[in-house]
């Protein structure tokens, strides 16, 4: 097997093709099927073929899975993925956040390739690039953005002068 003569395949790869295969059979809705597939096979794999000698491949079922269930989510609103709007990606990801950003991969795709308008997706990953803020930064923050728009001073306690605190 280590000769050589046949090209090095990835366990994880293979493991992946064996569980889309499952998946999309699953599918009754031949678009959504069609439109998976054509994810998985131009995307999906294209990618993992890439990154599989690199690092793990944990993230492309999840992606899958929630692709799939975005597109039996917009059905059930009675849109296709041509006919997505705005308003629909805002309440997909309001409902559960973290459980459907990995539908952002396929989202991406779809508007990158012209299979649903180009609208815009909440930031995938929120980074706080620095410690928080302590409260002294944060009151200064405060006073001067206050100043600058007319708001009155700010009190050395933090409350804004002729603001009432309850």
């Amino acid at each position: 097997m280590d000769s050589g003569v046949l090209p090095r395949v990835d366990r994880q790869i293979l493991l992946y093709q064996r569980w889309l295969t499952e998946r999309l059979a699953a599918i009754e809705d031949p678009e959504h099927h069609r439109l998976l597939r054509h994810f998985a096979t131009w995307h999906q794999m294209r990618r993992l073929r890439a990154t599989a000698a690199k690092r793990p491949l944990g993230r492309a079922k999840q992606e899958t899975t929630q692709a799939g269930a975005f597109l039996t989510w917009l059905a059930d609103r009675g849109r296709t993925i041509e006919h997505c709007r705005q308003a629909d990606l805002d309440a997909w990801h309001t409902e559960k956040p973290a459980t459907r950003r990995p539908a952002q991969t396929f989202l991406r795709w779809c508007m990158r390739t012209g299979r649903m308008p180009r609208l815009t997706l909440p930031p995938q990953v929120i980074t706080q690039d620095q410690a928080p803020l302590p409260q002294h930064r944060r009151l200064a923050m405060l006073r001067r953005v206050l100043n600058e728009l007319g708001g009155g001073p700010v009190l050395p306690g933090g409350a804004a002068a002729g603001v009432g605190s309850g």
